[in-house]
Formats: structure tokens, C-alpha cells, sequence
């Protein structure tokens, strides 16, 4: 194998590419192998021309009592804890909505706006499932916390058949209306027409993948140094 073959299988570039904002996807046009070493499951159903669709699913939280400034965690709205397939998400973004604040007022929009800016309200993320791990894993204000993911990720941020997102929410200031709801909506691009990919696991995907390419002594060899050798050369 080449030194340039075995540099564009390390894992450098791994989760990273455009910016969730435009550019190229690099889960959807890196080498199969390169993203075998990322994600096998997805490496799969690249390899497959499996047709990949946008989803959105929000994240919800109301406060509704001033005496109430920490709320319970919240998971997302599919309601089932888990997303089932796997599932890249791209893009994150949030709304702040004040519906009794300066109601009927033409200047509404514009303080719902400054207020998303400087509301007080912080927030943690954790990837519930296996494995588990916090993305904000302490309070930290919304904006900050938003905003940062979507300056150059999440783009490739893969969730397992078994995961799902959980945030917590706190108004650090007396709010100034109530209810306040908070939505955080997650863009995510799953397999379209591909049931397989339902609960389909690492071990099996690579199973899949040595079949696949069983006819090819350079395309296993690649797959083996990327299932065996994640640090980058």
C-alpha cells in the first residue's frame, strides 16, 4: 500500500469536512474505506448507493412557573429514545418563543430577536445509548452553545441505531414572559428505502462490507488497515 493510501486512510479528517452552513458533505462523498474507518455501518450503505433524506427533529422546553428555573431534562420528539438507524446530523439550530411578550405589537419580532441573543437560558447536551457521552456537558449559555456546533460541526456527527439526543434547560434571570418555550431542531439525513440499516450493527456492517468487495485483494486490504489502524499516519 501506498504512503499516500495509507494518509487518506487516517483518521484525521474523520467527522470533519464542510461547514454545517454549505460545502461538500464529507460522509457522503469521502471513500468507502476512509469512512469505513469513521463508521463502517455508514461505509455500508455508501457502498450500496443507499439514497440519503434530510429529517428534522426538535428537542422542547417550557417554562411555565417563575419559581421554576431548572427544568428536566427533554428528549427529542420521535418519543421512541432512540433514532433506530443510523443517522448523521449536520445542522443545529434554535428558537426562543415568548408568544405573550408584545403581543399584537409590530415591534415583536424584533425583541423576540434580541432576546434569543441575551435570554439567560443555558443549556447541557448528552447522546443518550451506547455509547454515552455529553457534547455540552455543563450549562453554558444557549447561543454559545448552538451557534459553536454549527460553525464547522456537526458535519458528520453520526448517531447509532441505539442513540438518541437529551438536553437539560436553566434561566439563569427571572424571565420577562411566560411560557417560554425553547426548540432546538437537529437536521439529519438517514438511508431512504433501506429497512437493513434498522438496528444494523458495527460488527455486522463489516461482516457486509468483506463480502461486498470479497473480489477485490486491494479494497480488503484497504478495509483491513481502516477497521485496524484508526490513528492517522
Amino acid at each position: 500500500m501506498t504512503e499516500a493510501k495509507k494518509k487518506m486512510l487516517g483518521g484525521a479528517g474523520c467527522g470533519c469536512g464542510g461547514s454545517s452552513a454549505g460545502g461538500d458533505a464529507w460522509w457522503a462523498s469521502a471513500p468507502v474505506q476512509k469512512i469505513a474507518q469513521f463508521n463502517p455501518v455508514l461505509a455500508l450503505a455508501r457502498a450500496r448507493r443507499v439514497p440519503f433524506a434530510p429529517w428534522e427533529l426538535p428537542l422542547a422546553a417550557t417554562f411555565t412557573d417563575p419559581d421554576v428555573t431548572v427544568l428536566p431534562s427533554v428528549a427529542m420528539a420521535n418519543g421512541q429514545g432512540r433514532i433506530d438507524q443510523i443517522t448523521i446530523v449536520d445542522s443545529v439550530r434554535y428558537t426562543i418563543d415568548q408568544p405573550t411578550a408584545f403581543a399584537g405589537s409590530i415591534f415583536k419580532a424584533q425583541s423576540d430577536y434580541y432576546f434569543a441573543l441575551q435570554s439567560g437560558i443555558q443549556v447541557t447536551m448528552d447522546v443518550d445509548g451506547a455509547p454515552r457521552y455529553g457534547v455540552v456537558p455543563f450549562f453554558t449559555p444557549i447561543k454559545d452553545a448552538i451557534e459553536m456546533l454549527g460553525e464547522k460541526w456537526p458535519q458528520g456527527w453520526v448517531l447509532t441505531y441505539n442513540q438518541s439526543i437529551r438536553m437539560a434547560f436553566q434561566s439563569t434571570i427571572p424571565l420577562p414572559s411566560l411560557p417560554t418555550t425553547v426548540t432546538v431542531t437537529f437536521r439529519m439525513w438517514q438511508g431512504v428505502g433501506a429497512e437493513w440499516l434498522v438496528n444494523m450493527t458495527i460488527p455486522q456492517a463489516w461482516a457486509e462490507l468483506q463480502k461486498i468487495y470479497a473480489n477485490d485483494p486491494d479494497m480488503l486490504a484497504d478495509l483491513d488497515m481502516a477497521r485496524n489502524s484508526p490513528v492517522a499516519y
